[in-house]
């Protein structure tokens, strides 16, 4: 049994939640600012609003802590927090927002604002029964799998006719089975997992679709999810989530394949990136993985200018390369007495004395083994193409430096692209090895 069977019917599609009660509150010390009936609306996908006409039982710190939010709107905690409560008795969680007035208010405080997610907990005989962690993305998108899913339309004894199409994908990883399935209506993609020592609450949750952005090169995330805890309870959130996932260039490896071969490789890279990310030291701040946060940036960039898709992959380069070099890669191949004998007579010239700070400036980058000397070195034990790098010397150099790239395609600035993404994939896929 899954627990979010229950909740796909309300939140696959537009919805409101009509609630008896809208609670913000500020920080501890403050307590309840604003209450009062609402509703929180849904459009079935990338946007969750709340409005509601509300009572402050202290008008003037009502008014303080609206100022207090417009002047700092980059402080979560100066911000209200949000609580409600439904008609049929769930008290759902809102997290953080900002509030504003929606219409004339003569009458008591009509609020209304955006929410980046709404949770509940939840317990009863239809939640899951083990500690497990479901994700639920509607809509689906396409992801190559080894059971099909086959149905059926009769009428009578008539056969009228049928459809086949991916049905389920099982991976052995942290573990445990990683399962992807399609509904049987079609309408979403589900991704279950029993938690273990290696696959844990709360990060779960976040972890599993975090190979598939990295993957795909797109923006993906679960409209819903459920943190199953194993009680018979469960957090049940939902989410903003995309439109559309629509695979991108910039895509480790695109989903959809030729033969079986490609889908085995797929899906091994799904549980090698998956075992790094559960590896990475962001955990502890529950923050994405690195890599996956420079897909992401790449994902953004598509959508901006040519040079400002250069800038981003030479910036992603460097990146990799970076999160490649160990204490000795970074390490300058001039022995320390060199280096400091080199400071010494340097500083014991008595020339021009900017050009002299520029020179000891110029010292402090030869104390360090550069990206691109590293990137030299994977080069010639065949991690990366040689040209690719080259060419990477050459934008980088360039389009960091304020030469524009032609705002239209042409032969050589597709070339540089294709690239780029080459040399960012076999980092990727270095950075993946090292785990």
């Amino acid at each position: 049994m899954q627990t979010l069977s229950y909740w796909k019917r309300l939140f696959s599609n537009s919805y409101t939640l009509e609630c008896s009660d809208i609670l913000l509150v500020g920080r501890d010390f403050e307590g309840s600012i604003v209450s009062g009936p609402g509703r929180i609306e849904n459009d079935g996908s990338s946007s969750i609003r709340f409005s509601m006409y509300g009572t402050a039982a202290d008008g003037g710190a009502a008014w303080r802590k609206m100022i207090s939010a417009r002047e700092n709107p980059y402080d979560a905690l100066e911000q209200f927090g949000l609580f409600a409560t439904d008609y049929e008795g769930n008290e759902w969680a809102g997290g953080y927002t900002a509030v504003d007035f929606f219409t004339d208010h003569k009458h008591g405080w009509p609020l209304a604002g955006e929410l980046q997610g709404l949770s509940t907990k939840v317990t009863g005989p239809w939640v899951a029964k083990d500690s497990s962690v479901e994700l639920l993305f509607l809509p689906p998108f396409h992801l190559p799998m080894n059971e099909w899913m086959m149905t059926t339309t009769t009428r009578g004894d008539e056969e009228l006719g049928g459809s086949r199409g991916p049905g389920r994908q099982v991976i052995d990883v942290l573990g445990t089975r990683v399962v992807f399935a399609n509904d049987l209506s079609e309408d979403g993609l589900w991704l279950t997992a029993d938690t273990s020592d290696q696959l844990r609450h709360p990060d779960a949750e976040g972890w599993l679709s975090e190979p598939l952005r990295i993957l795909m090169g797109a923006i993906v995330y679960p409209r819903l999810t459920a943190r199953n805890f194993g009680d018979g309870s469960a957090f049940v959130t939902l989410l903003p989530a995309p439109r559309q996932v629509t695979p991108s260039p910039f895509g480790l490896m695109q989903p959809m394949g030729l033969d079986r071969t490609h889908d085995e490789r797929f899906w091994q890279l799904y549980a090698d990136i998956l075992s790094m990310v559960a590896a990475g030291d962001d955990t502890a701040d529950m923050q994405n993985h690195e890599v996956t946060r420079l897909y992401e940036e790449l994902w953004q960039a598509q959508r901006g200018s040519r040079w400002g898709i250069l800038l981003t992959l030479a910036s992603t380069v460097e990146a990799l390369a970076k999160s490649l070099m160990s204490e000795g890669d970074r390490r300058s191949e001039f022995s320390d007495d060199t280096l400091k004998a080199m400071e010494k007579h340097l500083r014991a010239w008595d020339g021009d004395a900017a050009l002299r700070g520029r020179m000891l400036s110029n010292l402090g980058f030869v104390k360090q083994h550069s990206p691109l000397a590293f990137l030299r070195t994977l080069a010639k034990a065949g991690t990366v193409n040689p040209a690719h790098v080259d060419t990477w010397q050459k934008l980088r150099n360039s389009v960091m430096h304020g030469e524009m790239a032609a705002p239209w395609s042409t032969a050589e600035g597709d070339q540089h692209v294709h690239e780029l993404i080459a040399l960012v994939h076999d980092l990727t896929r270095a950075r993946i090895a090292r785990g």
